[in-house]
């Protein structure tokens, strides 16, 4: 292959969301080195050789953060001239969700990890600012398209819990009661699990204003 063109490097970020104490929160590291070193971040890092993106991001996100398992999906790719000061880098963002108790340790280059309410952000190092909105944009995506969501809640779920999630995700000041249960039974999206209590099913495909 010939040498005529430069090549970027490639690195993964992860947008690791999960729902606690009723808010939206975020996970970010404080970087333990430069560039920008002190400050906060998404998890992410290089992509090795012969790994994928999102193998990259996964190992990237256990190792700076000890989380793993959870599950990934693709937000984009984030290119702009001198979003990195070292450089050509080139981007794969991938969004995460996570369960509300999801156990989380500082490792390799993070000097710290810490989770943040998504109204009471820190100013964020490279166009990692970019990448949330962008990871927010998917999340709300995801709940048109199934039940993903939903893994925000843990195991299992009371429908006020969805309700208010949803609520939250998609910035609306009221979603009627009667109306979110039944999308979410309409479309069998969850089951009954006990009084009050449901649990997510694999997956569905629905427009929940409808």
């Amino acid at each position: 292959m010939s040498d005529d063109y430069p090549r970027p490097s490639l690195t993964a970020d992860v947008v690791l969301l999960r729902y606690h104490g009723g808010r939206l929160q975020v996970l970010l590291i404080e970087r333990r080195r430069d560039p920008f070193a002190g400050h906060w971040a998404l998890p992410g890092g290089f992509v090795d050789a012969g790994e994928t993106p999102r193998a990259g991001a996964a190992r990237e996100l256990r190792e700076e953060t000890g989380v793993g398992d959870v599950p990934l999906f693709e937000i984009g790719v984030f290119g702009a001239p001198g979003r990195d000061p070292r450089g050509w880098v080139v981007s794969s963002a991938w969004l995460g969700l996570a369960s509300p108790d999801c156990w989380v340790e500082a490792g390799d280059d993070a000097q710290a990890v810490r989770w943040f309410a998504l109204g009471d952000l820190p100013s964020l190092a490279f166009d990692h600012a970019e990448v949330l909105a962008a990871g927010l944009v998917r999340l709300r995506e995801l709940t048109l398209l199934g039940t993903e969501p939903l893994q925000l809640l843990g195991p299992t779920f009371r429908s006020a819990q969805g309700r208010h999630l949803y609520k939250q995700i998609h910035g609306e000041r009221r979603l009627d009661p009667g109306t979110f249960r039944a999308f979410l039974r309409r479309r069998q999206a969850i089951e009954r699990v006990g009084p009050s209590r449901y649990r997510r099913k694999p997956a569905f495909d629905a427009h929940w204003w409808e």
